[in-house]
């Protein structure tokens, strides 16, 4: 019986974003297995995790034992204090700002504190920023298997955030860039294992490492509904609305497809929900200018999403660029929404165009799609059956749970100590924790500063 040490970036209850929701999912998964014994949580967090919180993440995982999360910014710049140390560490030291963003002093004294007190045999890393901590964990517990989980190729958003810029600003994204191309290469080849949120991304570490990562499917249960309640041409959007491939993609939409949907259909609707806006005194989402368009209703964050899906025919997923899986079509999905979505957004999903949901990237296309489903029972009936199909054939537990006890060394029986099975890298963990090329990119065992 093993005992899994799970470091989170960020809260994870309520799960009302694709980052919360991946989490939950592999906690879900790593709760399930017969050979862990016990999944310990810690996690940082803007806000303390209420008691009700607590007691429903115990519920969702029966084994999961949840310590009082460490206060640390997830929105780092509505938090100015903290921002100086991000850029000393990135001016002094060369750490790029994904890995600079989550150092704290008080983070790191508290899992000191966690891997002294007790000898996990595995730590999992819950996003590419936790392993800034890397070299803490391999000197506290030599033994132990770490586990990357990554939600993103994070360097591919900042390759694909350079090259929108111009000038002065193009030079200094690039070179960004480039350093968290490098900390991402060296945390890759430093752990033992590496879960990957879709098979591209496992091509891209490996293309971007030579490392074999395992993809981890998400788990979406779900009941299949075989009607819907809504009416009319009621249309939603939920996700992260503070993350730019779902912002630019809004944009666009808002500004280059809407108009040819009310144009056929005048009074459609849109409403948009998420977390990630500002609010104004009286608590209300201030929407960018963009979305401030005829029949185009922004909510911000909504704590119960099904109200959003039970009152809407279709969702519209128009993402422009990132990685990884958007999550929010699993979502849709599971709520028995027809999906009409970009090439972006289906990336890393393994579905056809036109049978689990439209994917279209031209403004007129996307507009005809969405028309065609609004108007169509028959068309949202046949992309939910084919949806459901979907999820109940590739996202179920027992593909998750296969490709779980890989990266936990289990396959064999063995339990997960040791290194026998840590991959080769021009740089030991010893290395990237003192030194050598890159050093300071990974973390340095003497250093206390940083955001």
């Amino acid at each position: 019986m093993i005992e899994i040490l799970f470091l989170a970036a960020d809260l994870v209850w309520p799960p009302s974003g694709g980052g919360r929701i991946r989490t939950l999912s592999q906690l879900h998964v790593l709760g399930s297995l017969p050979e862990v014994a016990r999944v310990v949580l810690f996690s940082l967090g803007e806000d303390g995790l209420r008691g009700e919180d607590r007691a429903a993440l115990r519920r969702e995982v029966p084994k999961l034992e949840v310590l009082e999360p460490v206060f640390h910014p997830v929105h780092l710049f509505a938090y100015p204090r903290y921002v100086p140390r991000v850029a000393w560490l990135r001016a002094a030291r060369g750490v790029p700002y994904l890995a600079g963003k989550w150092e704290s002093p008080t983070v790191r004294a508290a899992l000191a504190r966690e891997l002294n007190a007790f000898r996990y045999d595995v730590v999992w890393l819950g996003s590419l920023g936790m392993a800034r901590y890397l070299p803490l964990v391999r000197h506290r517990l030599p033994d132990a298997r770490i586990v990357l989980d990554g939600h993103n190729v994070e360097s591919a958003l900042w390759g694909q955030f350079a090259r929108r810029q111009r000038g002065i600003r193009r030079l200094v994204a690039e070179a960004e860039w480039r350093l968290a191309r490098d900390f991402e290469r060296d945390v890759l080849r430093a752990v033992d294992a590496v879960a990957a949120i879709s098979t591209d991304d496992a091509r891209a570490y490996r293309e971007l490492a030579g490392v074999e990562a395992r993809f981890v499917p998400q788990v979406v249960p779900f009941d299949r509904r075989a009607t819907r309640t809504a009416g009319g041409a009621r249309l939603c959007y939920v996700g992260t609305l503070s993350w730019r491939p779902n912002a630019r993609g809004l944009d666009w939409f808002c500004g280059e497809v809407w108009p040819r949907v009310r144009e056929r259909l005048p009074d459609a609707t849109l409403e948009i929900a998420g977390a990630g806006l500002p609010v104004d005194p009286h608590g209300a989402a201030v929407a960018p200018r963009a979305w401030s368009v005829p029949g185009v209703t922004t909510v911000g964050f909504v704590p119960d999403v099904a109200a959003v899906y039970d009152r809407s025919v279709a969702m519209v997923a128009p993402t422009l660029g990132g990685s990884g899986v958007r999550l929010k079509l699993l979502e849709a999905f599971r709520h028995g929404v027809p999906v009409i979505t970009t090439s972006d957004g289906a990336a890393g999903l393994a579905i056809e165009p036109g049978r689990e949901a439209f994917v279209e990237d031209e403004p007129s296309a996307f507009a005809a799609r969405v028309i065609e489903t609004a108007t169509s029972p028959l068309r949202q009936a046949r992309l939910r059956d084919a949806a459901f199909a979907f999820l109940g054939r590739e996202h179920g537990m027992p593909a998750a749970q296969d490709a779980v006890r890989d990266v936990l060394g289990l396959r064999a029986g063995s339990m997960p100590r040791g290194l026998a099975g840590h991959q080769s890298s021009e740089l030991s963990p010893v290395d990237l924790a003192v030194g050598g090329r890159g050093a300071g990119v990974v973390g340095d065992e003497r250093e206390r500063g940083a955001a």
